[in-house]
């Protein structure tokens, strides 16, 4: 059995991971400052409301639970909030993940595992691999992820025995996704328009993205933390399908799940002066040396979204 702490435990990602850990008998403490607006996921072994940057609070649940590591996922995930409020992006996903390593070395934890994403890679068209493509911060989020990174990669290299694994999400989607992200604002705008052809306004619409299931990245998250090898200490995973589609796509097949027909308008109010054209990432070393992969396609996904199994309503991997 392991004792594992989940920060960022009442999101999207989080309560499936929380699930999943129960379900196979783990012991597992929740962190997170509900400011998401979902509630705790329920079962856990020790529930702390808190902010991750109250390092004493971490260190505390880790030793209330007597834990043997930490699956980090608190953080501020919505590109325009982190431009627009830009310190307090960089307070909660750098100064946070130093709180957390903190708390890991008062307590002897030598296993940490954190959320990093798709977007620390550099611009091009090329899929992106952890060995060969180049990270560049091109926004605030990418360059605290970036830097969560690095912290990590100093924290392993600290003393002998620690292992540090880092999952680079790639888009992830769900029923439950808190944020205001593409697919909730597209969902509210089919909400507001109840007619066959509905009027959308969305912003830039080439952009190509890798969609994977919620679940799908929680399983990817879980098999990081269950990584057997002991070496390298610290390694890099991309949690991807390998597939891309543009936002047009996304809305065209939204709008045949839903049996009706969508009508565009670009709103420039909407666009981001700087939007990359591509974020195409290669799952093959998470396939290779962990056995994980996507198991839906960006149809089943959004199916999934659209009208989740009675069994994920409260976060449960189906």
């Amino acid at each position: 059995m392991r004792r594992v702490l989940v920060t960022g435990a009442a999101g999207m990602i989080g309560r499936r991971l929380v699930s999943a850990l129960l379900r196979r008998g783990d012991a597992v403490a929740g962190l997170d400052n509900l400011s998401s607006g979902m509630p705790m996921p329920l079962g856990l072994t020790l529930s702390v409301v808190a902010d991750v940057c109250d390092t004493a609070t971490v260190e505390a649940a880790l030793r209330d639970l007597r834990a043997d590591a930490i699956v980090h996922l608190a953080a501020v995930h919505h590109i325009p909030t982190c431009e627009t409020q830009r310190m307090h992006c960089l307070r909660v996903n750098v100064e946070g993940t130093e709180s957390v390593l903190h708390a890991a070395t008062q307590t002897g934890l030598q296993q940490v595992v954190i959320a990093s994403s798709g977007a620390v890679y550099a611009w091009g068209r090329e899929m992106l691999t952890e060995a060969d493509s180049p990270t560049e911060a091109r926004d605030n989020y990418a360059l605290s992820k970036l830097c969560n990174e690095s912290q990590l990669r100093l924290w392993c290299s600290r003393a002998q025995g620690r292992r540090g694994r880092v999952a680079r999400l790639f888009n992830s989607i769900a029923h439950d996704d808190p944020n205001a992200h593409l697919i909730p604002d597209v969902l509210a705008q089919f909400r507001a328009d109840p007619g066959t052809e509905p009027v959308l306004r969305l912003g830039n619409l080439q952009p190509r993205r890798d969609y994977m299931h919620a679940d799908d990245a929680a399983a990817g998250v879980l098999a990081l933390l269950d990584d057997p090898h002991l070496t390298p200490a610290f390694d890099v995973f991309n949690l991807c399908s390998g597939v891309e589609h543009s936002v047009g796509d996304l809305v065209s097949e939204i709008g045949k799940l839903l049996g009706r027909s969508p009508r565009i308008e670009v709103d420039p109010q909407r666009q981001r002066p700087n939007d990359r054209a591509h974020q195409l990432g290669d799952p093959g070393k998470a396939w290779s040396r962990l056995g994980w992969r996507t198991r839906w396609s960006l149809h089943q996904a959004l199916q999934m979204t659209l009208d989740p199994p009675s069994s994920d309503v409260d976060g449960r991997m189906g």
